[in-house]
C-alpha cells in the first residue's frame, strides 16, 4: 500500500521563518501603503488616549506664571478645567487631533522606512542600515513632509485646546478653520496685502517651529526606537517581541520628551499668537527666555512626558501589532 507524501516547497518554509522574506512577496507599493495605514491608525488611537494630557500641557505652556508656581501644576489646571468647563473640556480639539495624526504621523512614521530604503539604495550602501546616519536622514525627510502638511490641523488643535475665560470662540472644528483663515485674511487686508495669502499664512502660522519640532521629535522618537531595538537584538539582550517593543518605546518616549519640550513651548505660543506679538520662532524663543527664564521652556514637562511618553508607547506597540496582522515585518 502506497501513501502520499506531502512536500512543502523550501521557499514557503523560508517565508514562514523569515518575516522579511514574507514581506518581499508583497508588492513594494502595497507594503508602503500598509505601513502608512498602520502608522496613521496607531497614532490616532494613541492620540485619543492622551488627548487630556495634551490639553493640560498646552494650557501650562501658555501660562506666564513663575515656573513651579502651584497654580500652574498639572493637577491644578486639570481640576480647574473640569470645575469651570466641565468634564468634556478634556476632549477639546479631539477631531482636529485625529486629523493631524492621520497626516502628520502617517507621513512621519509611515514613510520613515520608505526614505530609509531609498537613501540606502541611492548611497549604494554607504549609508548602512546598522548606522545612525541613515536613520537620522530618513527621520528628517519623513518628519519635514508630515509636519509641513499637517500644520493647519495643528494650529486648529492648539487653538481649540487653549483657555478662553471670555467664552470659547469656536463652535466646532470646521468653524475654527474658517475663523483662523478669516483672521489671517483680515490682518492681510489692513496691511493692504492679499486676503487669500493672509488666510493661508494664518493656517501655516508656526510652521517653522512645527517642522523643526517634528524633525527633532522624529529623530529622538522613531530613529531612536529603531536603533535601540537594533542594538538590543544585536547584543542579544532581548528578542523581537512585545517586551522589546515596550522597553524601546519607553526609552524613546523619554528621549523625545526631553528634546522636543522647548520647541513645543515656542510652537504653542506662536500658534495662539492672535495679535502677532512674535515675528517668528527665534523672536518668540528670545522673548520667553528674557521674560520667563530658561525653565519656561520646560513648562508642562510633566504633562509633556505623560502625553508624549504614553503616546510613543501606545502608538509604537499598536503599530508593531498592526504590521504583524497585515504580514509586514517589524520596524
Amino acid at each position: 500500500m502506497s501513501s502520499a507524501v506531502s512536500v512543502t516547497p523550501i521557499e514557503q518554509k523560508v517565508a514562514a521563518l523569515d518575516p522579511k522574506e514574507a514581506e518581499r512577496q508583497l508588492p513594494a507599493d502595497k507594503a508602503y501603503t500598509l505601513k502608512f495605514a498602520c502608522a496613521s491608525l496607531s497614532s490616532m488611537a494613541a492620540s485619543g488616549v492622551t488627548n487630556p494630557f495634551d490639553i493640560i500641557k498646552v494650557r501650562q505652556q501658555l501660562r506666564t506664571q513663575i515656573p513651579g508656581e502651584r497654580a500652574n501644576a498639572f493637577w491644578a489646571i486639570g481640576a480647574q478645567m473640569v470645575r469651570n468647563e466641565g468634564l468634556s473640556s478634556l476632549a477639546h480639539g479631539f477631531t482636529a487631533s485625529m486629523m493631524r495624526e492621520f497626516v502628520y504621523s502617517g507621513f512621519r512614521l509611515g514613510t520613515y522606512e520608505l526614505f530609509k530604503d531609498t537613501l540606502h539604495t541611492v548611497s549604494n550602501g554607504s549609508l548602512t542600515r546598522e548606522g545612525v546616519s541613515l536613520k537620522v536622514l530618513a527621520a528628517v525627510c519623513s518628519a519635514s513632509i508630515g509636519s509641513l502638511l499637517a500644520n493647519p490641523t495643528d494650529v486648529i488643535k492648539v487653538r481649540m485646546q487653549a483657555e478662553y475665560p471670555q467664552g470659547r470662540p469656536y463652535r466646532n472644528t470646521p468653524h475654527a478653520f474658517v475663523s483662523v483663515f478669516h483672521e489671517g485674511a483680515h490682518s492681510a487686508t489692513t496691511l493692504k496685502r492679499s486676503p487669500l495669502v493672509g488666510g493661508i499664512r494664518a493656517l501655516w502660522r508656526g510652521g517653522e517651529a512645527t517642522t523643526f519640532r517634528g524633525v527633532v521629535l522624529t529623530i529622538s522618537q522613531i530613529a531612536s526606537y529603531d536603533h535601540i531595538k537594533q542594538v538590543f537584538k544585536s547584543k542579544r539582550w532581548m528578542e523581537e517581541g512585545v517586551p522589546l517593543h515596550i522597553t524601546a518605546s519607553f526609552l524613546a518616549g523619554l528621549c523625545c520628551s526631553l528634546t522636543s519640550s522647548p520647541i513645543d513651548v515656542v510652537k504653542v505660543r506662536l500658534m495662539t499668537d492672535k495679535h502677532r506679538q512674535f515675528s517668528g520662532m527665534v523672536h518668540c524663543a528670545r522673548q520667553v527666555l528674557t521674560h520667563e527664564g530658561p525653565m519656561a521652556f520646560y513648562k508642562g514637562f510633566g504633562m509633556c512626558w505623560a502625553r508624549l511618553g504614553t503616546h510613543t508607547m501606545v502608538s509604537l506597540l499598536i503599530f508593531e501589532e498592526l504590521r504583524k496582522l497585515f504580514g509586514v515585518e517589524p520596524l
